[in-house]
């Protein structure tokens, strides 16, 4: 499914801070990643039904580094985050990490055929410790697929991504309106525990496809789940 392997691609494009790009380039992160796609996918496939756990571990291992899930937690959580106390914030933050890899990780098996171009960057950043990477997905249907990914600079140098649109979905916001959605059902009662507890069941339920308006995206949309 083209929609679950797009989504898959952010969580393999991480796999690419293991080869450590110029922290001062976000594009240059974002291309090493890349880079490092086939390699990492054709791997998993030699092992991944005998060892699902290595392959999950693999990509969890790598993923600190190159994603500020502390900043892409805090946005999904939203005006919920300052009611959360900090073990409530760091239990969602290793949840929402978990989730993500265990839902779309085996998606990353399927990828394969695509052309991957990061795109130069085209416009100064407005930020000096904020940026938008841009890809571009080439399926082998003929299909092109943009994608953004918002990056900031983080206090130890390094640029990390916080968010993501996908073909005009915002992964960030549509992971937030299911967390307030969560927060609000009647079997939760409101309770940060609760939602947190169920995050990983949660997230796997999520289709992008159903989510926002998928006719593509801008710069500016990435913001919107990152920066409360």
């Amino acid at each position: 499914m083209m929609w679950k392997s797009m989504v898959a691609l952010f969580v393999c494009l991480l796999l690419g801070g293991a080869v450590r790009a110029d922290a001062q380039d976000p594009t240059a992160v974002i291309r090493t990643a890349s880079d490092s796609l086939v390699k990492v996918i054709n791997e998993g496939k030699t092992y991944f039904d005998k060892d699902p756990d290595r392959f999950y571990a693999q990509i969890q291992n790598v993923l600190d580094p190159t994603v500020d899930f502390a900043k892409f937690a805090q946005g999904v959580m939203a005006v919920y985050y300052k009611r959360a106390t900090p073990p409530q914030r760091e239990r969602f933050q290793s949840t929402f990490k978990t989730g993500l890899v265990r839902t779309y990780g085996k998606a990353l098996l399927d990828f394969g055929d695509e052309k991957i171009d990061v795109l130069p960057s085209d416009r100064p950043r407005t930020q000096p410790d904020r940026d938008v990477v841009k890809m571009e997905i080439h399926s082998k249907e003929g299909k092109v697929y943009p994608v953004l990914y918002s990056m900031r600079l983080c206090d130890d140098g390094q640029w990390r991504m916080y968010n993501i649109v996908i073909n005009g979905i915002n992964m960030g916001i549509t992971y937030r309106n299911q967390f307030a959605t969560a927060m609000k059902a009647p079997e939760n009662h409101g309770s940060l525990d609760e939602v947190i507890n169920q995050w990983a069941e949660t997230i796997a339920h999520i289709d992008p496809a159903k989510q926002g308006n998928p006719e593509g995206g801008s710069a500016a949309a990435t913001e919107g789940a990152g920066d409360e």
